[in-house]
């Protein structure tokens, strides 16, 4: 999946796709960037070693050729890293600066409300309050 091909003109630049089921949401050379992986966040940059992981819910962070810092919500999915190319196949993916802060903590806390009985619903339960919380901090960072 993942096109090691380096990018054209660019000494030690990564390219990243972020892709979700609907569309390609990311598609530039980057510098470096930063994964929410299901257990614990994991940096990347040009030359790192091959690996494929679980997304979490989180925020990806990407540091541009030009140095932008670019920053989408995910939530679920998977990651492939190779030496010069990042793969993300997301569930679901948005710009950070699109979220509405104030809709994610209402979400939130509805959750908080909903009972679970079983394991099973007490850990879906717990997931989406986790990926609540996570979509609150990604829409309250400072995005300038």
């Amino acid at each position: 999946m993942v096109d090691s091909t380096p990018v054209k003109n660019s000494a030690h630049t990564l390219r990243l796709v972020i892709v979700t089921p609907e569309l390609t949401i990311f598609d530039e050379p980057s510098r470096f960037v930063t994964l929410p992986l299901f257990d614990g966040q994991r940096g990347v940059a040009y030359g790192h070693a091959p690996f494929i992981g679980r997304l979490g819910a989180g925020e990806v962070r990407i540091i541009g050729v030009d140095k932008t810092i670019h920053r989408y919500f995910v939530e679920g999915g998977f990651v492939e890293v190779g030496p010069s190319a990042v793969s993300i196949v997301a569930h679901r993916a948005i710009r950070s600066q699109n979220l509405n802060a104030v809709v994610a903590r209402e979400q939130k806390e509805a959750l908080l409300k909903v009972s679970a009985h079983g394991d099973e619903a007490i850990d879906a339960r717990q997931r989406a309050v986790d990926a609540a919380r996570a979509k609150v901090r990604a829409a309250t960072n400072d995005h300038a």
